[in-house]
């Protein structure tokens, strides 16, 4: 059965709003913005009630809806520096305030500056670098949702305060959103990804601006925080059917992989190598590891390896009578994509190192936002395919170090007029380089691509994401699941295999003097991250020496 009280709230939120006021003495229970807060997440507690709240997003931006409607904003926090903001709680007539419901000209009589309460505002994106199957997932069937009618605006949707966006060029969503329950809410950080859930307007923004511009403003009844990852998946893998529409035959794949995550990860390495990487499974593997990495802890620091693929051959040269089409992604990009929930891709040239923002930077008290400015959980391709002879800038060279900083102890700096602070995140970096090293990084591990370099084989490294072969649905789900579910997974080293790895380290650096420490550590987290693909919650002896082999036939293939 349908509650009376969704139905209300997902037609007219204000009047909702309202009748809650009224119902608790006109708003003088104690803290009534909690007790908004607490009202309306009850009534969309469950998850077939959430999904009908209309998503604003890329899809459906600001202007496709009605003014004061009900909407649900995935994004990631990307500002809180802008100032809090005082509202009257109860108007002069009684009313409620707040939310931003207006005050008439009655309200403006007789008005009680103790009824005055702070909101804390910030300023939010749509989530940067999230796939489309993981929106989907999230979103739910948008037959679901309860979309007011109205007409179809006759312009393109052009964004607000597009320099608070990591990509400021392409199509995104930017809302201020509007706290008022703020001794209940959890503080939000910037790149914390939120669902707000509250009533969207249009007003003033003013932060660091000589004139106020009106921009889409989201005033927050509710929110509800993502997890690293966005998604989740089980570790280790649990036995799932996927029964439906996919047929018997991908319920039998489905059903064979998630009781064997052996075959699984056999089945995605070659994937990603016959459609990405010209058939090499061996880097395909060392794919597979970045992407199942993540910060297991600050200190000790343990931190996923960068990774740089080398000898990877720079795109194909765009036709000379093409003045506006860029060169292409590697089709590693787009694979990447559809198996992570958050991967982003960042082509490097020296114009672009020279220009862009890498690291978010306040001018004139206003966060511009920075190309790494990314959500925790985040894959993120470097390709220095673009870079050609020249010279690195004052601000390329910050940039290279911006990013070094985010490869080799995550974090990241915001920069402020005059000082800069460091702030933790959590990007796994993948470096494509056509040389034998990074032109600019010093990754953990290095992967040289045996991959044909004839114009016919390059091309393939750079086909269109509509050329993949795609695997049965049910198999690409089982993909998914195996990765995304390693990123949550944890290894145990027991007392015993803790004893043999040390004592063959020992053995092995008896044999070859240049082995140090830090060839353990490396090889111990990659031994970790090769569990951790198997779906096994404990490093075994028959791992490590697995572990062994694969490094060893990298720095083979590397020599």
């Amino acid at each position: 059965m349908v509650s009376a009280l969704r139905v209300d709230a997902l037609r007219d939120p204000t009047a909702a709003l309202l009748q809650l006021f009224n119902e608790s003495d006109g708003g003088r229970v104690e803290n009534f913005p909690r007790l908004v807060s607490e009202h309306f997440s009850h009534i969309f507690r469950t998850l077939e009630a959430f999904q009908e709240i209309p998503t604003l997003d890329v899809r459906n931006p600001p202007n496709t809806f009605p003014d004061r409607g009900l909407v649900r904003f995935r994004a990631m926090v990307q500002d809180t520096s802008p100032s809090s903001e005082m509202y009257l709680a109860t108007l002069g007539s009684g009313r409620c305030g707040g939310w931003g419901i207006e005050e008439s000209r009655d309200d403006q009589d007789g008005l009680n500056y103790e009824d005055l309460r702070e909101c804390t505002t910030l300023w939010a994106v749509n989530v940067p670098g999230e796939s489309a199957w993981c929106a989907d997932e999230l979103d739910g069937p948008t037959n679901r949702q309860e979309r007011p009618a109205r007409p179809a605006p006759t312009d393109a949707y052009k964004p607000a305060m597009p320099h608070k966006y990591p990509h400021p060029t392409d199509q995104h969503v930017g809302v201020q959103v509007k706290i008022y329950d703020t001794d209940g809410s959890e503080p939000f950080k910037a790149t914390d990804v939120v669902t707000f859930v509250g009533i969207l307007t249009t007003e003033a923004f003013g932060s660091g601006l000589e004139t106020p511009v009106d921009v889409p403003t989201l005033h927050m009844l509710f929110s509800r925080p993502h997890s690293e990852s966005i998604v989740t998946r089980p570790f280790p893998a649990a036995r799932q059917d996927r029964a439906g529409a996919s047929g018997s035959t991908d319920k039998a794949i489905a059903d064979s992989e998630a009781s064997d995550p052996a075959k699984t990860r056999e089945a995605l390495i070659a994937w990603i190598a016959d459609e990405a990487l010209g058939g090499d499974r061996e880097t395909a593997e060392w794919v597979l590891l970045t992407c199942v990495a993540r910060v297991q802890s600050r200190n000790p620091p343990l931190f996923p390896p960068s990774v740089t693929l080398t000898r990877f051959p720079p795109p194909p040269p765009v036709p000379s009578t093409s003045t506006s089409q860029a060169a292409p992604l590697p089709t590693l990009s787009a694979v990447l994509s559809l198996l992570l929930p958050l991967s982003h891709t960042l082509p490097l040239s020296l114009a672009s190192l020279n220009k862009d923002l890498c690291a978010p930077e306040s001018r004139d008290e206003d966060l511009h936002s920075g190309a790494l400015q990314l959500p925790a959980g985040t894959v993120l391709l470097v390709c220095e395919g673009g870079v050609r002879e020249g010279q690195l800038f004052e601000r390329g060279l910050l940039n290279v170090r911006v990013l070094q900083d985010v490869m080799s102890s995550q974090t990241l700096s915001y920069v402020f007029p005059f000082s800069q602070f460091a702030f933790p995140t959590d990007i796994g970096c993948i470096v494509l380089s056509e040389g034998t090293k990074s032109a600019f990084f010093k990754t953990d591990i290095s992967a040289a691509l045996n991959a044909g370099t004839d114009p016919a084989s390059v091309a393939a490294l750079y086909k269109p994401a509509d050329s993949i072969k795609m695997p049965p649905p049910a198999q690409l789900a089982a993909f998914r699941d195996l990765v995304v579910g390693a990123r949550f997974g944890k290894v145990q080293v027991t007392q015993e295999v803790s004893e043999y790895i040390q004592s063959d380290f020992v053995r092995e650096r008896q044999q070859d003097k240049s082995m140090t420490s830090d060839d353990l550590i490396r090889r111990m987290t990659v031994a970790k991250l090769f569990a951790l693909s198997h779906h096994k919650p404990d490093l075994t002896v028959d791992l490590w020496e697995r572990t062994k082999v694969l490094d060893r036939q990298r720095l083979a293939r590397l020599s």
